[in-house]
């Protein structure tokens, strides 16, 4: 698992055909997704400590969510508009290992700058996730890039919604607890 981490981050790939391939890679994926997600929220939710429960709640489910998401959005628009080859499964698995670059969202920790870092996690994330999608279903560059820009909308969308629905109850907690 360690070295299909490395060959992703280190731009190899061919890494995602035999990732999508290798059907014990998907609970290796889950695992880096949830570990990636764990990590991302701690930075989160320390960046803002007065409301630590609800950015590392809302930044697990959206993280756990979105990676399925992401990939049922993209397995069905890839399957129904370009005839894409691969199965949802496959894009588990290869979504869940393009994720890593996640792991950058502890530099969230960093006052002022740490936000950078948590960019260029998502960011890195999203290109290996175009890579991912492209190995994954077998499609052209322009066919990849329209699937992934329209899954990755999606998985914004549960982004955020888990954002308004925690945040909305950090400031209902934080009105019922009183001042302090």
């Amino acid at each position: 698992m360690i070295d299909r981490i490395m060959r992703v981050i280190k731009l190899d790939f061919p890494v995602f055909k035999e990732i999508e391939a290798d059907p014990n890679a998907t609970s290796e994926a889950a695992i880096i997704v949830v570990v990636v997600t764990l990590i991302s929220a701690l930075g989160s939710g320390m960046a803002m400590p007065h409301r630590f429960f609800a950015a590392f709640v809302s930044e697990i489910l959206s993280g756990v969510v979105g990676w399925v998401v992401w990939a049922a959005v993209v397995y069905f628009l890839g399957k129904s508009m370009f005839a894409g080859k691969g199965t949802l499964e496959g894009l588990l698995r290869v979504l869940g290992y393009a994720s890593a670059p996640r792991l950058l969202g502890i530099l969230a920790v960093i006052p002022c700058v740490g936000w950078l870092g948590t960019l260029a996690g998502v960011i890195l994330s999203l290109i290996m996730g175009f890579m991912a999608i492209r190995e994954g279903l077998d499609l052209d560059t322009t066919q990849a890039l329209i699937v992934t820009v329209v899954g990755w909308i999606a998985l914004v969308i549960v982004s955020i919604f888990f954002a308004i629905v925690f945040g909305g109850m950090a400031a209902i907690f934080r009105s019922v607890a009183g001042p302090r």
